[in-house]
């Protein structure tokens, strides 16, 4: 068969219609022209009025210097006048008054002014203040004093002037002569007149000008004081200013120095006057733009007409895609290019359904699992306690998440974990009931919605899916075992709509991972305790930062000796929103954040720093710390207690860590390679609180232990005739057996700690000796103990 896309093409095809575009092209080009000469245009004004302010800035250098030079010629005339020196030096001063006056007129000068020597004003014609102006000519004196005469501005009663001095000599110096030129609007029109432009005297204030004088209109001079802009025009910059509906291009530079401030003389050039001639020539380019345009829209219909159809079918067929209509495909009819594209139209229509089909499945399921995922999961939920009110029945969600699969993943890597969350979602999958959903929520996280299904029936359910789990997995020659802890929340009993039941769910889930129980019902109040719990996850991520945490230390006591032979370093948390936080409490949340491993190697080092001394000065032997299951698969602990050892001086068997069966038990394999490390170095490791957790003999006689500590709940009730006195003596004989030390912790009384005698325990532990102390504190116990023991 001949593949029609082949066959040659009948007819003008596409590329005869190509003229669209090239119409388009012409518009564009149009549009191009013009923002050309736009720009062109103002570019050439704008260096033509550029060019124009720097010729007016060098004709008014010029100018001004002329003035000057002018006044100081003036001036000195008269004060070379014979008559005018004799009525100075008599002080005379209607004379010189008159003569002063006369000579101001004859050079039609604004001000005339005779200063005594010191600078204090004798005759003024003009100024009225003569405090200010005595301030306003000191930096004029000073310059004469120093060249015998001098040129500048002064402001003499809030208006520039420009000022000659020169001293009267009779023979000596007995007086000076000033007069001066108004630097006002008669100067600023004449300059104007030379130079063509407008021209302000401006003096900075802040973010705003003050306006001198101005040849501008009133309303533009008004809007140039209160314009910003213009205060950027005084620190050197050409800007370009709107003046009530004016615009400037604005240029200023220094008239002269006065008395700390500056006089600015501001250029403005008119923008809008200069660029009329270009706005002529712009709107004759937009007349013969739009007329291209015209031209090109009626040829774009003509061709258009060509071609409307089919690309009508397209974007019809484009539409009814975009509505999720799949299955009615194009017509192809011909060779040309059009139908070549409803061809791959099709094609493409297809792929689109079946990848959409992909996504819908994706957006709804987990990649890994395959199972629904979260928020399809909330809304079978939604739909599920809707019709449990309509039909007042109960329906139950059961969040599971899976114990120590963080560490599995950190120890065996992700695609391992990845292939136990599939094996676990295999065995769910098989265990739930065709009517019940099972979805993976994240991480590993599953979900269980029963339906129907009251608070006891979920529960017996839960506990039946845990036990599925507890089979241990076989995957890649590893063997793995799992638990699983399960939160349980019924609605309506719990909550009545789905997201607070999902959270409540949830919340009771953490509660049973932190009692260690399997299953657990969501509870009243649980609401609070886990507001409580996220609050303190938030607060200890700044605790070490702000040094919330303090040690406390407990003696052990040996019995033989009555010796304080190692001290306990006990962790405590103040915080300043919810006070004091029990270990219990803040550790469980330390390990779920991530926290535990910086927090314990805080205490190690805080431990060792504080009891450095004390070992050295042999009141006690050795500390001890407490170790949380997630140190013990953390490859870098040994390295990082032998640092802190050298760091402090201690000797490693001065440092025992103690860890819990329950801790040793979670991961076997990896606390026992981590103890050995430890046990290589001399560290003393420890079994604390002995006879609660799930080891075997075998097992324990595997680990590199040095010691045991027999758990609290064995000990507090010892003295009252129980049957713990049995538990207790076998496990001294246990431990001794094994060639360890054995201590007994939580010794409150007389009677349990004579027992313990009796039984040859090693060492003791408790308040009946002393509560964990502050370091202080625990010196004064010690030494004041050892002393006791020493007379007794």
């Amino acid at each position: 068969m001949v593949d029609e896309a082949l066959l040659p093409r009948r007819g003008l095809g596409f590329r005869g219609r190509i003229v669209l575009g090239f119409l388009l092209l012409l518009i564009g080009t149009q549009i191009a022209t013009l923002a050309i000469v736009g720009i062109a245009a103002e570019r050439a004004v704008r260096e033509q009025l550029g060019d124009q302010l720097k010729v007016s800035e060098r004709v008014w250098a010029q100018l001004s210097a002329a003035s000057a030079e002018r006044l100081q010629e003036s001036v000195s005339v008269l004060a070379n006048d014979f008559a005018f020196r004799a009525a100075v030096a008599t002080q005379d001063q209607p004379t010189a008054e008159i003569a002063l006056l006369n000579h101001g007129m004859r050079i039609d000068a604004d001000v005339a002014l005779l200063l005594a020597p010191d600078g204090a004003v004798q005759v003024s014609i003009g100024p009225e203040d003569d405090q200010e102006t005595v301030r306003a000519m000191a930096p004029l004196l000073a310059e004469a004093e120093a060249n015998g005469h001098a040129t500048g501005v002064a402001m003499l009663d809030a208006r520039p002037f420009l000022m000659a001095v020169v001293p009267v000599m009779a023979p000596r110096r007995v007086a000076w002569a000033a007069v001066g030129l108004h630097y006002g609007e008669a100067l600023a029109r004449r300059y104007r007149g030379i130079i063509g432009m407008d021209v302000v005297f401006v003096e900075g204030d802040g973010a705003f000008v003050r306006v001198l004088a101005s040849t501008l209109p009133d309303a533009q001079t008004a809007a140039l004081r209160l314009n910003r802009e213009a205060a950027r025009a005084i620190d050197g910059a050409d800007v370009d200013l709107a003046l009530d509906g004016r615009h400037y291009a604005a240029h200023a530079f220094s008239a002269a120095l006065m008395s700390g401030r500056q006089v600015q003389v501001m250029l403005l050039a008119d923008l809008d006057e200069a660029l009329t001639p270009y706005h002529r020539l712009r709107d004759q380019i937009l007349w013969l733009a739009g007329l291209a345009v015209l031209v090109a829209a009626v040829l774009a219909v003509l061709v258009g007409q060509g071609i409307a159809r089919p690309v009508q079918r397209l974007a019809d067929a484009a539409r009814r895609i975009g509505a999720g209509d799949y299955d009615t495909t194009l017509p192809v009819r011909g060779r040309d290019e059009l139908s070549d594209l409803a061809r791959v139209f099709n094609g493409m229509q297809r792929e689109i359904g079946q990848r959409e089909a992909r996504i819908r499945f994706q957006a709804t399921h987990d990649d890994l699992t395959g199972l629904p995922s979260r928020g399809h999961a909330l809304g079978v939920l939604e739909r599920t306690i809707e019709r449990a009110r309509q039909q007042g029945r109960n329906c139950a969600v059961l969040i599971l998440d899976l114990d120590r699969f963080k560490e599995i993943n950190d120890a065996l890597g992700h695609a391992f974990g990845d292939a136990v969350l599939t094996g676990v979602a295999d065995r769910l999958r098989a265990a739930v009931r065709g009517e019940d959903l099972l979805a993976r929520l994240g991480g590993d996280e599953f979900l269980v919605l029963l339906d129907d299904a009251d608070a006891d029936a979920a529960c017996e359910r839960a506990r039946q899916l845990a036990r599925v789990l507890e089979t241990p997995f076989r995957l890649e020659n590893t063997q793995v075992g799992l638990e699983a802890s399960i939160g349980v929340a019924v609605y309506p009993g719990h909550a009545d709509d789905a997201a607070t039941l999902l959270r409540r769910a949830d919340i009771a889930m953490y509660e049973a991972k932190q009692q260690h129980v399997r299953v657990l019902v969501y509870r009243a109040g649980d609401d609070e305790h886990h507001l409580r719990q996220v609050g303190l996850m938030g607060l200890l991520r700044y605790a070490l930062e702000l040094q919330q945490f303090r040690l406390v230390f407990q003696p052990k006591i040996d019995l033989a000796s009555r010796r304080v032979v190692h001290v306990e370093a006990l962790l405590r948390w103040t915080t300043p929103e919810y006070g004091d936080v029990t270990p219990d409490e803040f550790i469980p949340l330390a390990e779920r954040s991530g926290m535990i491993r910086a927090i314990t190697r805080h205490v190690v080092d805080e431990a060792l720093r504080q009891a450095a001394p004390w070992i050295a000065d042999g009141l006690i032997e050795g500390v001890a710390v407490n170790l949380s299951p997630m140190d013990l698969v953390d490859g870098d602990l040994p390295e990082y207690v032998s640092q802190r050892l050298q760091m402090h001086g201690v000797s490693s068997r001065s440092l025992v860590l103690e860890v819990t069966e329950h801790t040793v038990m979670r991961d076997l394999e990896a606390a026992r390679t981590t103890m050995h490390r430890l046990r290589e170095q001399g560290v003393r490791l420890s079994i604390d609180d002995f006879g609660t957790g799930h080891s075997s003999l075998a097992q324990l006689r595997s680990l590199p232990v040095d010691e045991i500590k027999i758990d609290k709940s064995f000990v507090a009730d010892l003295g009252d005739g129980s049957g713990d006195a049995v538990i207790v003596r076998s496990a001294i004989e246990i431990g001794h057996n094994m060639g360890l030390k054995v201590i007994a912790e939580g010794v409150e009384g007389q009677a349990s700690l004579a027992i313990l005698e009796a039984l040859n325990c090693d060492m003791v532990q408790g308040y009946l000796f002393s509560r964990p102390l502050p370091p202080d504190a625990f010196v004064d116990w010690c030494t004041r103990f050892q002393r006791e023991q020493a007379d007794a």
